[in-house]
């Protein structure tokens, strides 16, 4: 039997990666009795095998990139509901609708949470922290199912705001601000680091190398904030652009 090589990574953990490419698919769940929430729920299991693999032998790049693919993915599949089927996606996506219409405030009138950093700060560090605790208490699952939940109802946004301009697929990529992409970024650095205690079980299994990475996820927290903060008016006037004729 052909031993595997010093730090060559073992051939599982990368035929499991082949599963993230299902992900698209997944926001149709929504169709099902139990949908909206089963959506968040089942989303990580595209990924979460391969993940888990890469984190336990520390390969935190690979799972980082890995996730991301997932998290850009899952984006696509809610855009695309929202594009072929808005009935169903304004029914099944949880606070979808409701975050469209909070978007909609800011994007239109220039008012809401986007453009109140006393509003939006509380709301982000909530979601930090439950990231957080959920992640470090699952292995990392919870913290991927309410990264779906998460990203499900900001595509929703992005799909409803491309169809309604007449250059979709630049403004989905305009609606996708760039804040939120430093955020998701951090959160997925995150995520895979809180999630290798339980993965090894250990309960510090994490080294000068893990200090650089949980300060970048941090400093990555903190760029989402303020680049909010200083973008966010500037850049409603700049959707709103798209919706004129």
């Amino acid at each position: 039997m052909t031993e595997v090589e010093e730090g060559e990574p073992p051939p599982g953990p990368e035929a499991a990666a082949v599963w993230v490419l299902l992900t698209p698919l997944l926001p149709w769940l929504v169709a099902l009795p139990a949908g909206p929430w089963m959506l968040p729920l089942v989303a990580p299991l595209t990924v979460y095998p391969a993940f888990a693999a890469r984190v336990r032998e520390r390969r935190y790049g690979s799972a980082w990139l890995l996730a991301m693919a997932w998290a850009a993915l899952l984006s696509i599949g809610v855009i695309i509901l929202v594009a072929v089927r808005p009935e169903l996606a304004a029914r099944g996506i949880l606070h979808g609708s409701a975050y469209k219409e909070e978007m909609a405030d800011w994007i239109i009138r220039g008012v809401g949470k986007e453009v109140s950093p006393a509003s939006f700060v509380p709301e982000h560090l909530l979601h930090l922290g439950a990231f957080l605790v959920l992640t470090t208490v699952s292995a990392g699952y919870l913290g991927l199912a309410l990264g779906a939940f998460l990203m499900a109802y900001m595509s929703f946004f992005v799909g409803s705001f491309a169809v309604a301009t007449n250059r979709p697929l630049v403004a989905a990529l305009a609606a996708w601000v760039p804040w939120s992409v430093i955020r998701v970024m951090a959160f997925v650095l995150l995520g895979a680091l809180l999630a290798r205690p339980l993965l090894v079980r250990q309960r510090w299994p994490f080294t000068r190398r893990e200090a650089w990475l949980f300060a970048l996820a941090f400093a990555g927290i903190a760029a989402d904030l303020t680049v909010k903060t200083l973008l966010a008016p500037w850049w409603g006037q700049f959707l709103r652009g798209f919706l004129q004729p």
